[in-house]
């Protein structure tokens, strides 16, 4: 499998397991009032029975008892409460789990709304800027920690997953649901739950079946538009689809707006709807030939979309190569614009290398020579740019493979002195 293939697959997959972050407590609704007896109506004197000289009349007052009867703001007397009616220990435990993770919702969402936006049209994980919120971060946690203590002084034992989120802080993903109301979430929970399901047991054998997984992936999607709304399912796919995440891994150094992104995805949604990634690599010769017509036709659209500028960029920051600059940059504490800069001495070295082979009027000799000048010189020029930290990073085989393409041996051997380098254009000596 293509590094790219798994990189897609393992996002999908850590997608949908997004989904055991999102499951709700198990939670019994209360009823609006217990099961209880009521006293019969008042009987009409009936005409005396010849034929039944026996009759027996009751007339019991039984007490009805309403739920406002029953709840108490105090967790204790509520408890106590339920009891004196009969509740069973487990159905108290449900009713005073579901009111306290109530009460602890409304809390979270107070700290949600005064914390970072989930910002979907940025680069990488935005899940990751979300945990990175500290100040948000340690008031879930203090909220979560506050949370499991009034249960445990309750006597309630909370369950693993309320455990597990006051360790983590809270349930940072609940962030990503906010557009969604508390009955849909549990809804789409659902619907990622059983997809979960269905991709374990897809790859119970070993690697999974891409033909699978697209049926997968189609079948989801279509069970979520038909139960959120058009504008509720696009924001479920602007945080989830494997089209989003893709995107945000390929948008390194081209920073798009909000709207650009919207632009961009709406277009490629529709390419990766007939086109998945997982058919990518299993077609026929025709079907290949009809992705790649597809792809050009998609790569035209964009263009439209964004202008020829932006488009430029954006085409800049699907290389993964420019991906890398960018990020050493970045590392070094450079500006984005060392990162342009470089990758565009990069893209000028390759030009120039694939002219000075075409041209059959030089001989091996002045065509190595003029080869192992482009690199020296590229490299000079890439080192000054990034300076002795960025270049100490960016110097590794993993990053450098480029450069040996163009002069494999030129890192050993020093440039001919015939060779002129001028104005970045290789002037190689005459016979």
């Amino acid at each position: 499998m293509k590094p790219g293939l798994l990189l897609t697959f393992s996002v999908a997959a850590n997608l949908v397991l997004a989904a055991l972050l999102l499951r709700p407590a198990k939670v019994t609704q209360p009823a609006t009032a217990p099961e209880v007896a009521h006293a019969p109506a008042p009987a009409t004197p009936a005409t005396p029975n010849t034929e039944s000289p026996l009759q027996v009349v009751t007339n019991t007052l039984v007490r009805k008892i309403t739920w406002e009867q029953v709840e108490s703001p105090d967790y204790r007397q509520y408890i106590q409460n339920l009891r004196s009616i009969g509740c069973p220990d487990e159905t108290i435990r449900d009713i005073i789990l579901a009111d306290v993770n109530k009460l602890y919702d409304s809390k979270r969402k107070q700290i949600r709304g005064a914390s970072r936006k989930f910002e979907y049209w940025k680069a990488g994980n935005p899940l990751t800027a979300l945990l990175g919120d500290s100040d948000a971060l340690k008031q879930r946690r203090l909220l979560e920690e506050e949370k499991l203590k009034v249960l445990n002084d309750l006597g309630i034992q909370p369950d693993a997953m309320n455990q597990l989120m006051a360790a983590a802080g809270g349930n940072a993903m609940d962030a990503m649901f906010d557009f969604l109301p508390e009955s849909k979430r549990i809804e789409v929970t659902k619907v990622m739950t059983e997809q979960q399901t269905k991709m374990a047991e897809n790859m119970k054998d070993g690697a999974p079946d891409p033909e699978a997984i697209m049926t997968m992936q189609k079948d989801t999607e279509d069970a979520l538009r038909a139960t959120l709304t058009p504008e509720e399912f696009q924001d479920y796919q602007l945080r989830f689809s494997m089209t989003a995440n893709m995107l945000r891994q390929q948008i390194t150094g081209f920073d798009p707006s909000e709207e650009e992104f919207l632009k961009v995805f709406k277009i490629k949604e529709e390419f990766d709807r007939t086109y998945s990634i997982f058919g990518a690599g299993n077609e026929t010769e025709a079907e290949q030939q009809k992705r790649s017509e597809a792809q050009t036709q998609l790569n035209n659209q964009i263009r439209e979309s964004l202008g020829q500028e932006r488009y430029a960029d954006y085409e800049r920051a699907q290389d993964y190569s420019y991906q890398q600059l960018y990020q050493i940059a970045k590392k070094a504490e450079l500006p984005p614009t060392v990162a342009n800069e470089v990758y565009g001495m990069k893209r000028a070295a390759e030009n120039q290398a694939n002219q000075i082979r075409s041209d059959v009027s030089l001989s091996q000799d002045q065509r190595s020579a003029a080869l192992a000048a482009i690199r020296a010189e590229t490299e000079r020029s890439m080192q000054q740019s990034l300076g002795d930290k960025g270049w100490e990073q960016y110097n590794r085989p993993n990053n450098t493979w480029w450069l040996r393409t163009i002069a494999p041996n030129s890192a050993n051997a020093p440039v001919p002195s015939s060779t002129v380098v001028h104005d970045s254009v290789i002037i190689a000596p005459t016979p």
